[in-house]
């Protein structure tokens, strides 16, 4: 039997407000009592601010990825640039390149 449950954060999402929004206005017609949804209700309330924390974590770690290679070419760029004239100086002799 497959699951129904949607694997996806995003579709997850949608399927559980959606049966939150079913179940409760239809408790009597679905064999539910009062205060039978509010555990779910409560890790609903849990699990969208664990996934809006999560979204909003990604976004950073994209931004900050970025921003790190961005700086890591500038940086590169630079020392190759530096790197070259020990290299095409006749007064640097290789024990120096290699240490350098």
């Amino acid at each position: 039997m497959a699951d129904y449950i949607p694997g996806g954060d995003a579709e997850f999402d949608a399927w559980l407000d959606n049966f939150v929004t079913c179940a409760s206005a239809n408790e009597v017609a679905l064999g539910l009592v009062a205060g039978d949804m509010t555990p779910v209700t409560t890790a609903q309330t849990a699990w969208t601010t664990a996934l809006a924390a999560n979204v909003t974590a990604q976004q950073a770690a994209k931004s900050a990825t970025q921003q790190k290679n961005a700086d890591r070419a500038a940086v590169v760029s630079l020392v190759r640039a530096l790197v070259g004239q020990p290299q095409a100086s006749a007064e640097v002799d290789d024990t120096e390149r290699a240490a350098a």
